[in-house]
């Protein structure tokens, strides 16, 4: 068909029609565009198809002679061609299912190749030019390729082989392929051949014995086309014994037991390492021994104290324990061998916590290629009883590892050498009990249904490692850490060792004498200790993973940083020291850094309400940079209403975790403290001293029974949500009456119809405690406070019923931890205290009510500026890029309310503007309730005038109580916020705050 802007005729369908349409008509100066040779591959193939299906098509008559049909047996060669009378240019053309492709090389009026089988069914077209440029596309000639039945090329050949050593035969098949391998083997001439179970490649290889020799190989090959071919048969020899044990001296073995003892910790604590020895404390060499670390080009290095935990790569440590010095003899022929060392390596678990060491390892190797590698092993296990604590493990002859399959390795070593694969998979574990092996695997069946490749090291280095209290390192338990289980492969070179480049040692990590986060505005000195002549580097970055750069001028072991500003701040700093033999680079130190901060109480303590003998808490966070000296932090407490204060004797100091709650722990608190008045008393490292607002104590009397109490003892509305706090005392939850039963406690509110002392248990209460777990307190919790509990409550809105009975009670629960069932049957526990509803009706007949009366006194209203100094510093203000910030926080002012009836009060502030003319509307503040007392209640904040409003300017309140308060002493302060334009003259504003009481 010619390609023109729109076509006379068209005969390839309305696909083809469309493709056309979208082809301008080509240049007669050059060849029609590829757009246009779209088209005729689908009218070949069209043509093609129809011919096959024995229906006439046209063709293109310009062509003299179109390709023939052509059948070939597999292999063959095959030539197709084409007459076209003045053709400029040829293209072959291969059409099959996928679709059609441009034979390479194919550019004369015919094309030759050797047919594959693959190729049967293909049709092959050509494309033509005339002298015009005008293409034109042949009819589609079908290829026919018959298969060829399988033969044998080149068959196996004799071979010999050393006794134990592995034996290859090969086989080369022909015919059309694929093909099917089946190895057989005759024991003697004239015997029966046998299949050979799973010989079904194209080679056969497999470990040879003694018995092996004299027989004979040969391969059956097929392909489905025809009868099968079988190979000539090929001989075995089997060479047994021969050679001589050779003396072996400077044996080296490197070994890194495990991927578990792999993992690495940059902060130099914690991690699995390795130490030359059998002592606890780490050592890089020993004797014969010494520790190192494969780098990621493969090269060894020595290491330190300070590096031992630092890894090379990534996460991993890549720690190896060498042995050098080595004696033996080793036959090369046979491969057997016997090699000792002396020496010990240890292994710390957890830094320590467990270790246990190999010494004087001894390696067999067999003819057979099976081996042992044995060692003498003890160390310290963990307690059991007491985890911090270590007991000795005796020391015994282990088998360390064991293999099955191992030859002597000329290139292992200059002077050879072995590379073991110890044998873990599908190896089993029987664990002794009482001195007893066990019948039952220590790996459940449901792990080695799930874990194909489950193992174990061998037996007696495990029942070693049980006694360390390591048990599951060693074998497949079905835990996520099984893949890092298997041991390592063992190295041993038999006249010489690994050459260990001695880098420089990091003798001490960076460390700095001050607290972080360090004090932005004063020198920072960061000091390390590196020995030996090296050339050292200081470096930082924003991660301990880098990329580091240099720091200028830092050449030295210390590195001081002038001033120290927020630009440090989460910033990395490490060492780095170079020699000769290469580089060793430190930990990484990471400085905080923040503004100075005075102590201050972020969060004050709360009013104390416990049970006679029982240890409360005091719970609180004071905070400020430099941190608050732990040694300063003290609780007071007064019996004269703040008039004196002493040291409140016995309570303890818990220091957190980063960022924690601080707390004190009471002794057995006695009924005397009721009614007392506390504070805690903290200053910083450098004597900055803060006191918290005074917080109230109060003690209920203990009945030395299981009691309850609940604070506030007031009633409840039914329509409110009112959170409670529940005191406990007097629960002595009984011991486990078995291994599988577990006695705890349960607190909630109930329904006194639900629930009440004498009856069975249940859990049907109206509401518990989050503090719980689903109500329940455990043995464990219960044991630790001596039989006491404080817990939050929340009586929710709504659910009460009013006139109906309610109350908080405990009770005992009993759980059998093997089906999780439990039962209520124990009333030694019961415990109940009556929840008061503001809606109970008055009292009814039968019962008596007790009045006592209190005369009335007038009372009075007074509030004062507690503070020493009434003058109030800012810090100086900090430029926060759409305005300069200063901040402080206002001095306390206590407020006290005796009065009857409890009338409203209210505090407010106001301020004018600042010395130099600097509008006080930039100043504002955010109200708190220092100490709660007298109903007081915080005002709300006001923000600073910058963007707009009149800041303090205005009068605001800074706390207030409601008519109908409590009686007592609260405490008000505020956080003040400063926010300047940042075209703010430097210089000091001095302003005055007026407060003003109204009740």
């Amino acid at each position: 068909m010619r390609s023109r802007p729109f076509p006379a005729r068209i005969t390839v369908g309305l696909a083809a029609a469309a493709a056309a349409l979208m082809v301008a008509a080509p240049s007669p100066a050059r060849p029609a565009s590829a757009g246009t040779a779209q088209v005729a591959p689908a009218g070949a193939t069209v043509a093609a198809q129809a011919a096959r299906n024995g229906v006439a098509t046209a063709s293109d008559p310009a062509f003299a002679a179109q390709p023939r049909p052509q059948t070939v047996a597999d292999g063959g060669s095959v030539t197709f061609s084409a007459d076209f009378p003045g053709a400029r240019f040829h293209t072959w053309y291969r059409t099959d299912a996928k679709g059609s492709v441009p034979l390479p090389n194919s550019n004369s009026a015919t094309y030759t190749f050797t047919a594959n089988y693959a190729d049967n069914g293909a049709t092959y077209s050509v494309k033509v030019f005339d002298s015009a440029f005008t293409q034109h596309t042949s009819d589609g000639a079908e290829l026919t390729v018959t298969p060829v039945a399988a033969g044998v090329v080149e068959p196996p050949h004799d071979t010999s082989v050393q006794a134990y050593q592995t034996a290859r035969f090969t086989v080369t098949a022909g015919g059309t392929g694929p093909f099917t391998y089946q190895w057989q083997r005759q024991d003697t001439a004239g015997a029966a051949w046998s299949d050979i179970a799973k010989a079904t490649a194209a080679d056969y290889a497999f470990k040879s014995r003694p018995a092996d020799e004299g027989a004979r190989y040969r391969v059956v090959v097929d392909n489905g086309h025809g009868p099968s071919a079988t190979s000539a048969a090929a001989r075995l020899s089997v060479i047994s014994g021969g050679g001589s044990p050779a003396p072996v001296s400077r044996a080296s073995l490197e070994w890194g037991v495990n991927s578990i003892y792999q993992g690495g910790n940059p902060a130099n604590a914690g991690c699995n390492f390795f130490s030359a020895g059998t002592q606890q404390e780490f050592q890089d060499r020993q004797g014969g021994v010494r520790i190192i670390h494969r780098v990621p080009d493969g090269t060894a290095q020595g290491i330190s104290d300070a590096t031992k935990c630092i890894p090379g790569a990534g996460s991993l440590l890549d720690q190896r324990a060498l042995f050098t010095g080595g004696t033996g003899t080793a036959n090369p022929v046979t491969g057997e061998a016997t090699i000792h060392w002396d020496g010990a390596f240890t292994a710390n678990a957890y830094a320590g916590m467990v270790t246990w060491y190999v010494k004087d390892p001894i390696l067999t190797i067999a003819e057979d290629g099976t081996g042992t590698l044995t060692a003498t092993s003890g160390g310290m296990g963990s307690s059991r009883d007491n985890p911090g604590e270590q007991e000795e493990v005796p020391a015994r002859r282990v088998t360390v590892a064991a293999f099955d399959q191992v030859r002597l390795d000329t290139a292992a070593g200059p002077d050879g050498g072995v590379r073991i694969s110890p044998r873990f998979s599908g190896v089993d574990y029987f664990p002794l009990v009482d001195g007893v092996r066990s019948t039952t695997s220590a790996i459940a069946d449901s792990v080695k249904e799930a874990k194909p490749a489950w193992g174990s090291w061998p037996e007696s280095f495990v029942d070693f490692q049980y006694e360390t209290g390591l048990s599951s390192y060693w074998h497949t338990s079905g835990l996520s850490d099984d893949p890092d289980k298997p041991p390592f492969d063992v190295s041993v070179r038999f006249g010489s060792a690994p050459d260990v480049k001695d880098v420089p040692v990091i003798l001490a990590n960076p460390s700095t004498t001050a607290d972080a986060p360090y004090v932005e505005g004063r020198d920072l000195t960061v000091t390390a200790d590196v020995d030996g002549d090296a050339d050292v580097r200081w470096e930082r970055s924003g991660s301990a993973n880098g990329p580091w750069t240099a720091v200028d001028g830092a050449t030295g072991e210390s590195l001081t940083i002038p001033a120290v500003d927020a630009s440090w701040n989460n910033t990395y700093v490490r060492i780095v020291a170079t020699n000769g033999d290469g580089q060793a680079a430190s930990t990484a130190l990471l400085l905080t850094t923040a503004p100075y901060s005075a102590p201050t109480f972020s969060e004050p303590p709360r009013d104390l309400a416990a049970i006679q003998g029982t240890r409360p808490l005091v719970k609180f966070r004071v905070t400020g940079n430099p941190a608050v000296d732990p040694g300063t932090i003290v609780l007071e407490r007064s019996d004269d209403q703040g008039a004196t204060w002493k040291r409140w004797t016995g309570a303890e100091y818990t220091q957190p975790i980063v960022g924690g709650t601080q707390q004190f722990t009471l002794p057995a608190v006695p009924l005397d403290a009721d009614g007392a008045t506390a504070r805690i008393v903290a200053a910083n490292a450098e004597g900055a001293r803060t006191v918290s607002g005074t917080f109230d104590v109060r003690v209920f009397r203990a009945t030395g029974k299981p009691q309850l109490v609940t604070v506030p003892g007031t009633a409840v509305d039914p329509e409110s949500a009112t959170r409670l706090t529940v005191l406990g005392a007097g629960f002595d939850v009984p011991d486990w009456p078995s291994p599988t039963l577990t006695y705890s406690l349960d607190v909630g509110l109930f329904d006194a119809d639900v629930w009440r002392p004498g009856k069975q248990g249940n859990r049907q209460w109206v509401a518990t405690s989050p503090d719980t777990s689903g109500g329940q307190l455990y043995y464990d919790s219960m044991r630790a406070g001596g039989g006491a509990f404080t817990a939050s409550l929340t009586v929710p809105a709504g659910k009460l019923t009013p006139g109906h009975a309610y109350g908080i009670g405990a009770f005992l629960r009993l759980t059998d931890i093997t089906t999780w069932k439990d039962t209520f049957d124990d009333r030694a526990l019961d415990a109940w205290t009556a929840l008061s509803l503001t809606t109970d009706p008055p009292s009814s007949e039968g019962e008596q009510t007790i009045t006592a009366t209190v005369p009335e006194r007038a009372g009075e209203f007074t509030w004062t500026i507690d503070a020493g100094d009434r003058a109030v510093t800012l810090t100086d203000a900090v430029n926060k890029g759409a305005y300069l910030q200063s901040t402080g926080d206002l001095g306390p002012v206590k407020v006290t309310d005796t009065r009857t009836g409890a009338p409203a009060w209210s505090v407010s502030g106001q301020v004018g503007d600042f010395t130099g003319a600097l509008p006080g509307k930039y100043l504002g503040w955010t109200p708190t309730v220092l100490t709660h007392g007298a109903g007081a209640q915080p005002g709300t904040s006001v923000t600073p005038g910058i963007d707009g409003g009149n800041g303090l300017t205005t009068s605001a309140t800074l706390g207030s109580a409601t008519a109908g308060h409590t009686k007592g002493t609260g405490t008000l302060g505020a956080t003040l916020d400063l926010r300047l334009p940042t075209t703010t003259d430097p210089g000091t504003y001095t302003t005055t705050l007026t407060l003003t009481a109204l009740s």
